[in-house]
């Protein structure tokens, strides 16, 4: 009777999915903060909400029902955080431990040791991400590839953000900024191109790593999926090097450097029994990942494909305090809906209860004990917790303010972070930093742009704590003993203080705040002395030199009230058995330990990476003088075969270029390449699906808003939003007149309808001129020739001649749009397709009638002018 009985681990079918959560990130990003064994990575607290239990959150959401979370430092306290937490009735999490696991390597190694995970596929996920994404589409995809192809191990989740970019500074489109003149946190490409001239300003998403610099090469046409074919972070390389055995093996190529790898892996169990023989492999993405592609030439088959996020979906990573403060701006513009902060976890909501206000603006509002002053200014996007005090004639800006904090009057604080607890005295001044709980800033103190204050710190009375500066109460254990922390595998920085220059002032605020930014800001003297661990300026510690340590207290760098030490990252190691290079030239002059200083500074919130950005610009112009765009390379028998793919800042930046054949049937035609101007992200498709998605019960602004915070997030334009959204249009109109059965007459009497909610998106938001109004008639046009219901309803006369009649009526579009338009395609080929629907009767007919309507009305305005002048 017993043999109907069987093990569920022994069927994948049975087996429920199992995800796999790194809780520890092996870098020191996020130092001196994670030092302190209380507050490892995953409990750090993100607007309010650990970072373990936005993870859980998505992970449950996922389909997960088994987690394990590997704890490394600080383990206790993420087992007892597990332990208390309400989550764990929906998903079973288990907290693996092991305190002499140096990295993500070894962390596999051990589980496919313990055998624990059985499910194929499993989820491989870092602590650190933050996403909105829905994976089960990629589970399902990863699961049936790998049922065809057992060598299909492993699929990454991939985000468009865009790539950086270099431009002319008379010449740069700004980007959309705070009243600071900072740029808004968000997903944002370039804004700005090199027009010839000395490079002077640059761009770029502040959700990618300033250290990194990825390129990854797609084949998109493999039958499978999306193939990873190459994976480089490297951001010294001036050029990528493509093998050629490429264009042998795969029709198409692609090369896109607009990618964020947003740490989450769909793998089989396979990937655990590679890193078992790897013993070696130590990093996930760099090692893991780029080796798997490059050992494809020795036939070891190791395939890995991507997923990459549609545009409204959300995925980044906290991986330095710099991507903190991007990750929480976006959460609290609900650039990643539903993970905003009015709609926390499970089990939040029996705590607090936030809601937005103006400027989104959010206040805890179940306790009702948050007490503001009246002459206070307090302006979102930002947060104020439950417990509050905020004195009077504050001036709080674009800051996250936990639950119980005490800022007393006259107090400035702006695009800062403060955690439970802390406490800003009065006449105090706080910038671009983050302090952590139970924090004190006493009377007169200045903390400048990029500063990290520990658990427990005191910052004396009017000292001026330099920029960049990091303070904690943790002593040295375990201090620089990782020898696989992010210091030792950064590829370049920035070279003096020069490079960290400050940003903008705000632009609403006193011209005596303006000079002390700048103050702030300048070379040398204390920006140098804050990094290096010199003395503060000002207030108590002033009369002391040089600072003496007691083991609590720095009292040179925190004045002699003050409590807390400076820490200083360890010196970066360039030997020869580093696993990846760094580039002196762009690392700057001094030794390891003023490198990784540089280095930490691009970690820091307030970095200006716009030097650095020119000279990887520089280098990639260098590659390209040294070598043709394709140039034979001959440099040792690693290198036989290989094409090098040089690139300067216009076309890499571009993010996205394309080798071989763009869907014909005659074979691959490389090396020709084709630039898109979007790197690879097609805007008008998410705009259509955006305005698809919307319902018409709701009011159109509400799509607006919506539209318009994407276009932002993309680089996008209006006339993008005109296209998609009339796109849209038309296809409901279609599914609600009968789609191709529909006569002209029934499809625009629909669309009439239908520009009855529309017409004012088009009217008085997206349609800002003749642009945009000729990208709805270029849409039209297209719409009409292009097959389908809507082609079949709208290419036959005279549907065509009366959607433009409508939008005319209706206010959409003007005469100029349409007889700009008219006069361009009346110049083409009349035998096109396009060309033919021009050349309706219908059409004729009508853009005769506005021209003449538009001549009388110019002759008109002639005559009253005429008559003026003789009066």
């Amino acid at each position: 009777g017993g043999g109907d009985h069987h093990d569920p681990s022994d069927s994948k079918h049975d087996q429920a999915l199992q995800a796999v959560l790194l809780a520890d990130s092996f870098s020191t990003s996020l130092r001196p903060v994670t030092l302190d064994r209380s507050t490892p990575t995953v409990l750090c607290p993100l607007n309010g909400v650990a970072l373990l239990d936005l993870a859980i959150e998505f992970l449950a959401g996922a389909g997960v029902e088994e987690l394990y979370v590997y704890c490394v430092r600080g383990a206790d306290a993420v087992e007892e955080y597990v332990n208390a937490s309400s989550w764990t009735s929906s998903v079973d999490v288990r907290c693996v431990k092991d305190a002499g696991c140096k990295n993500a390597g070894d962390a596999l190694r051990d589980l496919d040791k313990r055998g624990a995970i059985k499910s194929d596929p499993f989820v491989l996920m870092s602590g650190d991400v933050v996403t909105n994404a829905d994976i089960k589409g990629t589970i399902a995809e990863h699961r049936a590839r790998h049922k065809k192809d057992n060598a299909a191990m492993m699929t990454m989740v991939f985000k468009e953000v865009g790539c950086w970019d270099v431009s002319e500074d008379d010449d740069v489109d700004v980007e959309e900024e705070g009243d600071d003149g900072s740029p808004l946190g968000g997903v944002r490409g370039p804004r700005g191109r090199r027009r010839g001239g000395v490079r002077a300003a640059a761009s770029s998403s502040p959700l990618r790593p300033v250290s990194e610099d990825l390129v990854v090469g797609l084949d998109p046409t493999d039958p499978l999926g999306i193939r990873v074919l190459l994976y480089d972070d490297h951001s010294h390389n001036g050029a990528v090097n493509v093998p050629s055995s490429f264009f042998d093996e795969h029709r198409q190529v692609r090369l896109r450097s607009d990618l964020l790898d947003s740490g989450i892996y769909v793998c089989s169990p396979d990937v655990l029994a590679r890193f078992s023989d790897e013993f070696d492999y130590r990093d996930v993405r760099r090692q893991f990942v780029h080796f798997s592609c490059a050992e494809e030439e020795a036939g070891l088959q190791n395939r890995i494909y991507a997923s990459v996020l549609r545009g409204s979906e959300y995925a980044a990573r906290v991986a330095d305090f710099r991507s903190y403060h991007a990750v929480s701006g976006d959460l609290l513009r609900r650039w990643c809906y539903p993970v905003v902060p009015d709609n926390p976890p499970a089990g939040y909501e029996r705590r607090e209860r936030y809601e937005m206000g103006r400027g989104c603006l959010y206040r805890e509002r179940m306790t009702g004990r948050t007490r503001i002053g009246r002459s206070s200014v307090v302006k979102g996007p930002g947060m104020v917790g439950s417990g509050c005090r905020i004195g009077e004639g504050c001036v709080v800006k674009r800051t996250v303010i936990g639950n119980d904090c005490r800022i007393h009057s006259d107090a400035t604080i702006k695009d800062s972070h403060l955690w439970r607890g802390v406490t800003v005295e009065e006449g105090t001044s706080v910038d671009r930093s983050i302090l952590c709980d139970d924090v004190v800033i006493r009377k007169g103190a200045k903390v400048e742009r990029g500063c990290v204050i520990g658990r427990g710190c005191i910052v004396g009375e009017g000292v001026t704590l330099p920029e960049f500066t990091r303070l904690t109460l943790c002593g040295d254990d375990e201090e620089g003993s990782d020898d696989d922390d992010e210091f030792g595998e950064f590829d370049d920085s920035s070279s003096g203080s020069g490079s960290s220059s400050g940003e903008e002032s705000d632009s609403d605020d006193s011209g005596e705040e303006s000079d002390s930014e700048e103050d702030s800001s300048s070379e040398g003297g204390e920006a140098k002395v804050g990094a290096t661990g010199g003395t503060a300026s000002g207030g108590a510690a002033s009369s002391e030199a040089p600072p003496t340590s007691d083991g609590t207290a720095d009292h040179g760098a925190v004045g002699h009230d003050g409590l807390g030490r400076i820490w200083l990252p360890p010196a970066v190691k360039n030997d020869d058995d580093s696993d990846y290079d760094s580039d002196d030239s762009q690392v700057g002059d001094g030794d390891g330990l003023t490198q990784a200083i540089e280095h930490m500074k691009m970690q820091s919130i307030g970095y200006d990476p716009s030097e650095l950005y020119r000279k990887r610009a520089d280098a990639h112009d260098q590659a390209e003088e040294e070598e043709d765009y394709f140039s034979d390379f001959d440099a040792g028998e690693e290198a036989e075969g290989a094409m090098e793919f040089g690139s300067d800042g216009d076309d890499f930046g571009a993010g996205d270029m394309t080798f071989g054949d763009e869907g014909d049937d005659d074979g691959p035609t490389y090396p020709s390449f084709i630039i898109g101007r979007q790197k690879g992200v097609d805007v008008v498709k998410d705009f259509k699906q955006m305005c698809l998605e919307h319902e018409e019960s709701s009011p159109i602004e509400n799509l607006a808003i919506e539209l318009n915070s994407y276009k932002f997030s993309q680089n996008a334009t209006y006339s993008d939003i005109s296209a998609g959204a009339i796109q849209a249009v038309l296809e409901l109109t279609a599914s609600s007149s009968g789609g191709a059965s529909a006569g002209a007459g029934k499809f625009v009497a629909a669309l009439n309808t239908r520009l009855e909610h529309w017409g004012p998106l088009f009217r008085d938001k997206v349609c800002r001129g003749t642009e945009e109004e000729r990208s709805v008639i270029y849409a039209l046009e297209n719409a009409a020739v292009g097959g389908g219901d809507v082609g079949t309803a709208l290419g036959a006369e005279p549907a065509f001649r009366l959607a433009l009649q409508t939008m005319h009526n209706e206010g959409i579009l003007g005469e100029e749009a349409i007889l700009t338009w008219a006069a361009k395609r009346a110049e083409g080929d009349k035998e096109s397709a396009l060309g033919k629907l021009f050349w309706q009767k219908p059409t004729q007919d009508f853009l005769e009638w506005l021209e003449e309507e538009s001549g009388s009305e110019e002759e008109s305005g002639s005559e009253d002018e005429s008559d003026s002048d003789s009066d």
